[in-house]
């Protein structure tokens, strides 16, 4: 069993940064229906302040079985003519289903099972063919990548925000130079991650560097040259930690990705922030979710607390998860909600990113051979218990001590 535990921490200690996104080769099966007489956007129920901000949800969507219902805001104002598409990587050049939404900013989708990233985007001229630049509008999903079920259907909410124009000036050397801005003003202080790789989502710790702007927003990344994808995160208690964004947190993708370095420049770029008004990103009245509910042990039965079950797309089960529980109580009792039916591979872990800290907890669910799970909709399977062991210096490699 022990050499099972070693196996497991290798691969996760080797597999590090890895995307966690779903493979699949099925593509989406339909481009966005214009909706029923614009009906989806006016029985929704729900007004624009109720949404989420770029990724939140509308609290009561007027969504058919098996679609998906995109609506698109400006300034709390339904916006129609929005591009939107669906990537299942954030730098795929073709999306895998894209359409405008109608005039009342909505539009139905159906894609098949798997990760996506979503934006959203609208230009004065209509041109989409051009690179982006100041004056056009712009969201980026919150909750990228986000997984969808062909057998379900959701509400999505995303608000655009404007496109700010580039500094006009740029420091000596090379790199990347700009500003970020919340409603067209400074955004003080928010952390600026630039990143070599998408394979992570942009959820790890794999960026290439980071840096906290300024009181007027300003910041500089000094980078060698080549492709980066720029993303800017300020939590509501000020400070810049990795890790699931909450509401009230600031987010900001920059428009321009990937922005391209060349030796001895720095390129001019502007992130426009987001405010998260919501916690989920899709809800769907139309079924239930299901639940795993159980205990995480140590190897004689004791309760862990802290620790929190979850679940993985892949067996390796490393990487960031599809679903995870709040962290277990005194008692080691969990319960973990899975949004998205299908079948999982169960573990359970401390510590949020990276590979388990020593002294940190690892284990997997052993109910089944390959450790898998599959739930169904509104299927709630009890008395589900993960055994976990204690990380020790042993178990790490040197080179990861």
């Amino acid at each position: 069993m022990r050499k099972l535990r070693l196996a497991a921490l290798a691969a996760v200690l080797m597999t590090m940064g890895l995307s966690h996104a779903l493979e699949t080769s099925a593509r989406g099966n339909a481009l966005p229906d214009a909706p029923a007489g614009n009906a989806a956007g006016t029985t929704n129920g729900a007004s624009a302040k109720d949404s989420a901000v770029s990724g939140g949800v509308t609290g009561k969507p007027a969504v058919e079985p098996r679609k998906y219902l995109v609506r698109t805001i400006w300034k709390d104002a339904p916006l129609p003519r929005v591009r939107v598409e669906w990537r299942h990587q954030a730098d795929d050049a073709v999306p895998a289903l894209s359409g405008d939404t109608f005039g009342f900013g909505t539009a139905n989708f159906r894609p098949a099972s798997g990760f996506y990233y979503l934006t959203a985007e609208w230009r004065p001229d209509g041109n989409y063919a051009r690179a982006r630049k100041a004056g056009d509008r712009f969201a980026w999903l919150g909750g990228n990548p986000l997984l969808v079920s062909s057998e379900i259907g959701g509400a999505i909410t995303l608000t655009l925000e404007e496109v700010p124009p580039l500094p006009s000036t740029t420091p000596a050397g090379t790199g990347i130079s700009g500003r970020a801005t919340l409603a067209g003003a400074p955004a003080a202080n928010v952390g600026v991650y630039a990143y070599a790789e998408t394979g992570s989502g942009f959820k790890g710790n794999d960026f290439q560097a980071t840096v906290r702007a300024n009181a007027k927003g300003e910041f500089a990344l000094e980078l060698p040259p080549g492709r980066y994808f720029l993303l800017a995160r300020l939590r509501a208690d000020n400070s810049i930690d990795l890790g699931p964004l909450h509401k009230g947190d600031l987010l900001g993708y920059d428009p321009r990705n990937p922005v391209v370095v060349d030796a001895g420049h720095y390129t001019a770029t502007a992130i426009p922030m987001t405010r998260l008004k919501m916690i989920k990103l899709v809800e769907s009245p139309a079924f239930r979710p299901g639940t795993i509910e159980g205990r995480i042990v140590d190897r004689s039965g004791r309760p862990v607390s802290g620790a929190y079950a979850a679940l993985y797309n892949i067996p390796e089960m490393v990487g960031r998860s599809v679903f995870r529980s709040e962290p277990a109580g005194a008692d080691g009792r969990f319960k973990l909600s899975v949004p998205v039916p299908g079948s999982y591979f169960l573990g359970a872990r401390s510590g949020y990113g990276g590979a388990p800290a020593v002294g940190g907890w690892l284990g997997t669910w052993s109910g089944s051979t390959d450790h898998s799970i599959t739930i169904k909709t509104g299927e709630v399977r009890h008395d589900i218990e993960i055994v976990v062991d204690r990380i020790t210096r042993e178990d790490v490699p040197q080179e990861n001590q």
